[in-house]
């Protein structure tokens, strides 16, 4: 495993290997967050993450991983821990996206992202709740992890489900 490798040729799938984002592979996550938004889906937020996703690599409140496969990044999964509130000494961390380009789904890099994303909030000893939400078209993905997550009815018309796992407690 090189340096910054999360999971090498035995934890990841063959070929495919994860590890922590750096300054130029936010260039490269542009297409890919371009590819995994349609462009006729205006979405202020999603632009504004563009933006700011060279900073947020090294932000130490954000963890973004990448998925390569034959040196080409074909896949990201982002979270960032919140921080405890005022009446509690633990945190809650949101995974913002998992995303895998539609070409190199199927050979275990979404499963590779959701598990460096997992360990990094389990290491994390603050992280007690990783949670997010999924569109209906990713609910099989989460099932095969063992994930069920709660239908969300707020009137969007693709569904939408809330997912989250509680961590171990660390001393």
């Amino acid at each position: 495993m090189g340096d910054g490798d999360i999971h090498g040729g035995g934890s990841a799938p063959s070929g495919i290997v994860v590890r922590q984002a750096n300054v130029d592979d936010a260039r490269a996550l542009l297409p890919l967050l371009a590819e995994h938004r349609g462009a006729d889906e205006p979405d202020e937020k999603v632009d504004r993450y563009r933006e700011r996703l060279e900073s947020l690599v090294e932000h130490p409140g954000h963890r973004i991983v990448v998925a390569e496969a034959d040196g080409a990044v074909i896949g990201y999964a982002a979270a960032q821990d919140y921080g405890p509130a005022p009446h509690r000494d633990w945190s809650i961390a949101r995974m913002h996206d998992l995303w895998v380009s539609p070409a190199a789904r199927g050979r275990g890099a979404g499963t590779a992202l959701f598990a460096a994303i997992r360990d990094w909030a389990e290491q994390h000893t603050r992280i007690r709740v990783l949670e997010w939400q999924s569109l209906d078209v990713a609910a099989d993905f989460y099932r095969r992890l063992g994930l069920a997550g709660e239908r969300v009815d707020d009137g969007e018309p693709r569904e939408r489900y809330e997912l989250s796992v509680h961590l171990p407690t660390r001393s």
